[in-house]
């Protein structure tokens, strides 16, 4: 007699799975023209992105600071880890390209509501983070407290 073994289903998804499952629960995918901006220093943004196929060119003022290629996580990171739209950043396409458009309020809701989109958006982040560079702030200061 033959036997078989069967493997044990997965109770829970795998990594990738998660991953998955959080991006079609909070984005939509975009096919969109060269030229066209993710960002914009000069308005605030309210979706974070990841380029799926494609490349973009990230300014401040008009220059340069890196290019994005596919994979690129196009936004920002509270210091909670909660996913924020990308800032003080201009964030233009230099190709046609699919880009995952995340809304920021519905990925944060995600989140907070799901320990395994919360390990995926972790997962998310790691590979493919890439953020405004920071402004340093002069030692003391607060914005909200300014006079």
């Amino acid at each position: 007699m033959t036997t078989a073994r069967i493997p044990p289903e997965r109770s829970e998804p795998s990594a990738d799975d998660a991953v998955a499952r959080l991006m079609e629960l909070t984005g939509d995918i975009a096919v969109l023209p060269a030229g066209s901006r993710l960002a914009d220093e000069n308005r605030p943004g309210h979706q974070c992105f990841v380029i799926l196929d494609g490349a973009a060119e990230v300014e401040r003022e008009g220059v340069a600071l890196r290019r994005l290629g596919s994979g690129a996580f196009v936004g920002d990171v509270s210091p909670d880890g909660r996913p924020l739209p990308p800032g003080r950043v201009t964030v233009r396409l230099e190709a046609r390209s699919h880009v995952l458009v995340l809304d920021s309020v519905r990925l944060a809701a995600a989140v907070d509501a799901d320990p395994v989109l919360a390990a995926a958006w972790r997962l998310l982040v790691s590979r493919t983070l890439v953020m405004a560079p920071r402004e340093p702030r002069a030692r003391g200061s607060c914005h909200k407290h300014r006079r």
